[in-house]
């Protein structure tokens, strides 16, 4: 087994994934005992265009969530 921490390194910021509803994903990864970020919405003139959170891997690793249909993202 590895005794040492991993060293997350710099070669990229996050990870992402898509997902149909970011709140019940919120939800339910919740119930589970994860660390997450709160639920937050970018809107761009009164349109939403995209809707996110972030979780913590046990790595460190940052995974962000994102709902699928915001334009630019994920369709």
């Amino acid at each position: 087994g590895c005794t040492e921490p991993y060293d997350l390194g710099n070669g990229y910021g996050h990870l992402a994934v898509s997902v149909e509803d970011a709140a019940a994903e919120h939800a339910r990864l919740h119930k589970e005992g994860l660390t997450l970020t709160p639920v937050k919405t970018l809107e761009n003139n009164g349109r939403v265009i995209g809707t996110f959170f972030f979780l913590t891997d046990p790595d460190g690793y940052k995974i962000e969530v994102l709902q699928r249909g915001a334009p630019g993202r994920f369709v």
